[in-house]
């Protein structure tokens, strides 16, 4: 397990970034969704509400390993992960949608996952790097 950069876990959390989710299918095709509803409570946590995910929630169902890629102009970070679990009820949950709610949104379930390394992908000599 990886922790992530202070830095990283700012514009994680910042509601002006730009948040895709990208899984795999147990053959390996790619998909990506736009999803406001990641974030990260602990810095070697992520978490997404399953919110009109049908696609991606059957990758994770099928394959494990995800990857976030989290943007704001020029500076841009890939957040390597595995599912930790699928939460249906409980305070996670019940504090997703809570939050989900001024949007009009309900999520379904809370994804969360264990950080397992996480990459400068930014705008600079530095992409590609790994930082944790």
């Amino acid at each position: 397990m990886a922790n992530i950069p202070q830095n990283v876990l700012d514009l994680v959390n910042a509601r002006t970034s730009t948040k895709v989710l990208v899984t795999a299918s147990k053959n390996g095709k790619p998909h990506a969704i736009i999803a406001g509803s990641i974030g990260s409570p602990a810095a070697n946590i992520m978490v997404v509400g399953e919110v009109l995910m049908k696609v991606s929630a059957k990758n994770l169902k099928e394959n494990s390993e995800a990857a976030f890629l989290i943007s704001s102009g020029m500076e841009a970070y890939e957040i390597e992960c595995a599912v930790k679990a699928r939460l249906d009820s409980g305070p996670e949950l019940d504090a997703m949608n809570a939050a989900l709610a001024a949007i009009g949104l309900k999520a379904a379930a809370v994804w969360v996952f264990n950080v397992e390394a996480v990459y400068d992908q930014g705008a600079s000599p530095k992409a590609g790097t790994k930082i944790a």
